[in-house]
């Protein structure tokens, strides 16, 4: 009776003992959950936000509107089909124009909240060229040097051609003028047997007898009678 009454004893002070030690460990869960505030979607900022020559600088800060005090910031690089981490921290500073690219910023919460930006390219030129883009300038200018003399020979050959055919008002011959013809003394007809005689008023006696039997010729006489 007395070895029962006492194992009865530690029987209720371990139940006890059990009952006053549990803590609900849901309750401390969904504490947490809502002491934590919600990351809202995040944005990327980049300063400037065009392509750079290089040497100068490509400034990128990682914001959102609502965050938790505890966040993880890290910016990532997208390199063959899929994004890898590249930095640690909310902003990324860039100069090298090996470091062009896509990239994209990423936040993560103690509770496995998580939240990307929208990705941005970023464009670092190069400005100083190699031995081997010197050498395609220099043929690519050369090129464009000898395409311009040829051109030019040519035009010049088209229009010493085009100079040299005569055109047809230079080869037509020129109408020479006629010889002026010598007018024809017109004598005064007379409606006789075609004798002519003149009247002469002189005194002396061999011009005054015209005899037409004497008449060699048109108007010629042999002898004056």
């Amino acid at each position: 009776m007395l070895l029962f009454s006492f194992v009865l004893f530690l029987s209720k002070s371990t139940v006890t003992s059990q009952t006053t030690t549990y803590w609900p460990t849901s309750s401390l869960i969904t504490t947490t959950e809502a002491a934590e505030e919600k990351l809202s979607p995040l944005q990327l900022v980049a300063t400037p936000d065009y392509p750079i020559a290089a040497g100068q600088r490509v400034d990128m800060h990682c914001s959102a509107f609502t965050a938790p005090a505890s966040v993880s910031w890290s910016w990532e690089l997208w390199v063959n089909q899929t994004w890898q981490r590249v930095c640690i921290g909310r902003d990324l500073t860039l100069t090298e124009p090996e470091e062009s690219g896509l990239y994209r910023c990423r936040a993560e919460t103690l509770l496995y909240q998580t939240s990307e930006s929208p990705s941005h390219q970023v464009y670092i030129i190069s400005i100083h060229a190699t031995v081997g883009e010197n050498l395609g300038i220099a043929a690519f200018v050369i090129s464009l040097v000898a395409l311009i003399i040829n051109f030019s020979v040519l035009f010049w050959l088209g229009r010493q051609k085009f100079s040299n055919i005569p055109t047809t008002s230079n080869t037509a011959p020129k109408a020479f003028p006629a010889p002026e013809k010598a007018p024809k003394a017109c004598l005064p007809q007379t409606d006789g047997d075609g004798d002519v005689y003149m009247n002469y008023t002189s005194t002396n006696q061999a011009y005054t007898d015209l005899d037409p039997a004497n008449m060699t010729g048109n108007n010629m006489y042999a002898s004056l009678s």
